[in-house]
C-alpha cells in the first residue's frame, strides 16, 4: 500500500481551480477596482495552492515545483501585460504556474519520508 503523501497533485483539479480562482480575482478587480490591491490579487490562487498542499499533505519532495512555477508565472505576467493585457496575462500566469506545479509533483526530490536514511 502506498502512502497518499506520495501521490502527485491532481492535475485537472489543481489547474482548473487555480485558473478559475484567477478568473474570479480578475472579475472582482473589474467590478470592484478600488477594493482590490496587489495582496488581494495574489491571495486567491496562492490560497488554493496552499489548500492543496495542506489537504493532500504533499511533501516538499512533491511541491518543490512551486518555485519554477512561480518564476515562469511571474515572467509570463510581467512580459504578457503589455502584449495581451493585464487580465489575460494574470490568468495565463496562474494557469502556467498550476501546470508546472502539477507536472513537477510527479518528480520526487530527496528520499522518501518512510525510507530510512543511510
Amino acid at each position: 500500500m502506498t502512502d497518499p503523501r506520495e501521490e502527485p497533485a491532481p492535475f485537472g483539479a489543481v489547474v482548473l481551480l487555480t485558473t478559475l480562482s484567477a478568473v474570479a480575482v480578475m472579475a472582482l478587480d473589474h467590478f470592484l477596482p478600488q477594493q482590490l490591491n496587489a495582496k488581494m490579487l495574489l491571495f486567491g490562487p496562492i490560497a488554493l495552492v496552499a489548500f492543496e498542499v495542506v489537504v493532500h499533505e504533499v511533501w516538499w519532495r512533491r511541491w518543490w515545483g512551486a518555485i519554477p512555477g512561480a518564476v515562469v508565472g511571474l515572467v509570463v505576467y510581467f512580459e504578457g501585460r503589455q502584449m495581451v493585457g493585464e487580465p489575460v496575462a494574470y490568468v495565463a500566469a496562474w494557469a502556467l504556474f498550476a501546470v508546472i506545479f502539477c507536472l513537477a509533483s510527479r518528480v520526487t526530490l530527496g528520499s522518501s519520508p518512510t525510507t530510512p536514511r543511510r
